[in-house]
């Protein structure tokens, strides 16, 4: 039994050595031949060489259709478009990849062109040359594990090349890509004055006018005007400054109504600075000037700030790519600018920019402010008073005794030795009854402080105001203030305009309490 055990050991030992055998030749096989190709050579080598000044015509696809472009010395049109504005930098761009194409791979006898997508090529790109002879590269798929790309040339399939050239990506995208287009004005977010978003509704006006708390207004179209909140202005001129294009589509449209533009769904009107070179005169230098030290000259470039309006009108959205169809002022070009980039503007409104923070009135300029909490009404005030205060005096009794010639003159000072100086004494109080500075102040800088988390265009809220604040100043004005509780998690605000918004609810709880410390016992 041992020995029949040994060698059925010795058997099976014998037959994973085949198996492994077998497996390693095929491996290497596999790793020798490339798709049933009879030859492959791993040097690489030069397989074309197109010079730019030798090409007369280039024919590729873009996009879906085929374009030609004519060179004639160092600019290019497109055949049948002479009037195209072909941006020659852009097609000198793609053809300088034609000036060397080289072979990491060459597959030779290759019986089906298929296997590398040559069959239905990505590409084909063909030149004519100055001497009336042609060149052609037929582009096929990419090989997935070294990312090159396998082309025939000259309609010869049977010999394949493998080339670390991307064609798809070199010649790739529409005709426009290789138009000259005008450029969409440079704006930063800081050189922004106003913006005029006008819609069929929700239209609005953000203005910097240097007037406001913030420094800007918020105006709707019925002209109601509203402080801004400077954080979502800033916002605001990001996603105006942010505004670029992002397709183009005509370089002569005539047919603005098939795009949403006879009409547009929106106008946008940004006032905005610009830094330019500022004109030299014509004028002769003065003697002195010319006479100036030559270390004076800098040689800097002269600027000077001019004012720049942009218009830019939205229509429908491209359907291809999502982009709002654009133009820009009276231009004839049509572009498209992405859905994300003019959504802010096209679904925003006044109300997204009031200001979160709540009016009040600084202390200095209050003369009273009365506190319903509750239905029960407080006025709070603070009194500033100027007391007198006695001055120290100092004696010296030896020099008093000792020394008579001093007499004099401390009888003429006696009379300013008895002088008052004044302090200032702020008093506050609840009900004409006197309270804690502490609890008064703190309570005041907590109102101050309250602000909303968001606006509301108005307010549904139904109830009694659980507790208002109005701010009586010394000049007359008065801003009151209401805090109605609305769900579990917020309080509705509400202006003396009918302005609102939503308070977190633990803020005006906060609030309240601050309150209750300081009228504790003062009821």
């Amino acid at each position: 039994m041992k020995k029949k055990r040994g060698l059925f050991v010795i058997l099976a030992g014998v037959v994973l050595l085949c198996v492994l055998t077998v497996c390693y030749f095929a491996l290497l096989k596999a790793n020798s031949s490339e798709e049933e190709t009879t030859e492959e050579e791993t040097t690489q080598e030069e397989v074309a060489a197109i010079a730019s000044d030798d090409i007369s015509t280039l024919t590729f696809e873009a996009g879906d259709q085929t374009v030609t472009f004519q060179k004639a010395e160092d600019s290019w049109t497109l055949e049948g478009q002479e009037d195209f504005p072909v941006d020659a930098s852009k097609v000198d761009s793609v053809v300088s990849c034609l000036a060397s194409v080289k072979a990491d791979r060459t597959l030779t006898d290759v019986e089906d062109p298929g296997e590398y997508g040559l069959d239905v090529p990505t590409n084909v790109i063909e030149v004519v040359k100055t001497d009336g002879s042609s060149e052609k590269i037929t582009v096929g798929d990419k090989n997935s594990s070294t990312g090159n790309t396998y082309i025939c040339l000259n309609d010869d399939a049977s010999t394949v090349y493998t080339t670390s050239t991307d064609f798809g990506s070199t010649f790739s995208g529409g005709l426009y890509n290789y138009a000259e287009s005008e450029s969409y004005p440079t704006i930063t977010s800081s050189t922004i004055s106003k913006i005029v978003v006008k819609k069929d509704n929700n239209s609005y006006t953000v203005t910097n006018n240097g007037k406001s708390s913030t420094g800007w207004y918020v105006q709707e179209e019925d002209n109601k005007k509203q402080e801004a909140d400077s954080t979502q202005v800033g916002t605001l001129q990001s996603t105006v400054a942010g505004l670029s294009f992002a397709g183009y589509y005509n370089y002569n449209c005539t047919d603005w109504a098939a795009y949403g533009l006879e009409k547009p769904k929106m106008t946008l009107t940004v006032d905005y600075t610009e830094e330019v070179e500022a004109e030299s005169t014509d004028d002769a230098e003065s003697d002195s000037d010319a006479n100036t030290d030559d270390t004076d000259d800098s040689g800097e470039t002269t600027t000077e700030t001019v004012d720049r309006e942009l218009v830019l009108y939205v229509g429908n959205i491209n359907e291809n790519d999502g982009n709002y169809y654009v133009r820009l002022g009276d231009s004839g070009e049509l572009h498209g600018i992405s859905q994300a980039s003019l959504d802010t503007l096209m679904n925003g409104k006044a109300f997204d920019y009031w200001k979160t923070s709540i009016d009040s009135m600084t202390i200095s300029d209050l003369d009273h402010l009365d506190v319903t909490y509750q239905g029960t009404t407080y006025t709070l005030k603070r009194v500033v008073t100027e007391e007198k205060v006695e001055k120290d005096k100092s004696e010296d009794t030896d020099n008093d005794a000792d020394d008579d010639t001093d007499d004099d003159t401390d009888a003429d000072s006696e009379d300013a030795d008895d002088e008052e100086e004044t302090k200032t004494v702020t008093t506050y109080y609840v009900n004409d009854q006197e309270a804690d500075g502490d609890n008064f102040t703190a309570f005041y800088r907590a109102a101050a402080a309250m602000v909303c988390q968001s606006r509301l265009e108005e307010n549904t809220t139904k109830g009694d105001a659980e507790l208002t604040l109005s701010y009586h100043g010394t000049d007359g004005s008065k801003i009151t203030i209401s805090y109605t509780p609305r769900d579990s998690s917020f309080y509705v605000m509400e202006d003396q305009d009918g302005n609102c918004g939503l308070v977190n609810k633990m803020n005006v709880k906060d609030l309240i309490d601050t309150f209750l410390t300081l009228t504790e016992g003062e009821k």
